[in-house]
């Protein structure tokens, strides 16, 4: 570690660790896609896992071990920061093709699909359980870690930011708990139809984040522990509190659109607040709907089909 006074930045020495964990991530994907076709190598994923785990490890040591000694000057910090916002917008458009793909199947669903959306034989979760629950705790966990980094700015380093990061890592272990939960009651897989794929997808990949942003919090708060921060250099704890309201942003997104609005629940209480009548009280003139709840006895005439073409 040298760092040449004549300039501004910190050119880090030659590490192994990048390709490490290249290594690591290119065996870890390897193993899903064995597992996607039945043909699982848990020796593989746990090596690779493993490896993962330690290289990451090692790299995150060696950057703070470069913090602690002074190599990183403003000018450093200010890459850093720059270089955690382009991560984050392009996690954002790592989620943006997803809804995209879920949007084109949802509001034209194709004939394979029945031109229904959701599919017919699925039973979408309720948005009111298990999914509003993990929504309160996202929430709930932003706020408190916005606090605790609330503290940390007035200097406080003793009792709010440890309280604020103790209950946002718990509320994202008993989130990512909660959501294996519901993996498990489920009535459908990733390979029924394009919903449970785009929605296994979306849920499976936001816990993924989730797991990453609870390890990145740990590390926050043993780095807190050993008093690697204070009032005015502790980007590293800011940078994890972009990367959880990231995550918060799109669990909100994901609970409103695929639980709540395309999973049918919509549609299903407007159904109901108006005893089936939800085309006579504004809209007269409504196109039919794509959705699966319409009953044939509230359905308006130009909705049923005509008797000489059942012929």
């Amino acid at each position: 570690m040298n760092r040449n006074p004549y300039s501004r930045y910190y050119v880090p020495g030659p590490s192994p660790w990048p390709f490490f964990v290249a290594i690591s991530a290119n065996g870890m994907a390897v193993g899903l896609i064995l597992w996607l076709h039945r043909t699982p190598s848990f020796l593989l994923m746990g090596m690779s896992l493993v490896c993962m785990l330690l290289s990451t490890f090692s790299w995150w040591r060696d950057l703070i071990r470069e913090g602690d000694i002074g190599f990183h000057t403003r000018f450093v910090i200010k890459s850093f920061r720059d270089g955690v916002a382009l991560f984050i917008l392009s996690e954002v458009m790592f989620f943006f093709t997803f809804f995209w793909t879920f949007f084109h199947n949802a509001l034209s669903p194709s004939c394979e699909l029945g031109m229904r959306w959701p599919p017919p034989g699925i039973r979408t979760p309720n948005p009111s359980s298990t999914s509003l629950f993990e929504t309160g705790l996202l929430i709930s966990s932003g706020l408190f870690v916005t606090q605790a980094h609330k503290s940390m700015r007035l200097k406080d380093y003793d009792v709010g930011p440890f309280i604020g990061l103790v209950v946002t890592i718990v509320c994202g272990t008993v989130f990512f708990l909660v959501q294996l939960r519901e993996y498990y009651w489920n009535s459908y897989t990733i390979a029924d139809s394009v919903y449970g794929s785009v929605f296994y997808l979306l849920t499976g990949f936001h816990g993924m984040h989730v797991v990453v942003g609870t390890i990145w919090l740990m590390v926050s708060l043993v780095r807190l522990w050993r008093g690697g921060f204070s009032s005015q250099r502790h980007f590293g704890f800011e940078a994890c509190i972009w990367y959880w309201h990231f995550v918060d942003v799109v669990w909100v997104a994901l609970w409103c659109l695929v639980y709540v609005w395309f999973g049918g629940w919509l549609y299903m209480w407007w159904f109901k607040m108006w005893d089936g009548d939800v085309y006579t009280f504004k809209y007269p003139d409504a196109k039919p709907s794509w959705y699966a709840y319409i009953q044939e006895e509230h359905a308006p005439s130009w909705y049923k089909v005509s008797d000489h073409l059942k012929a």
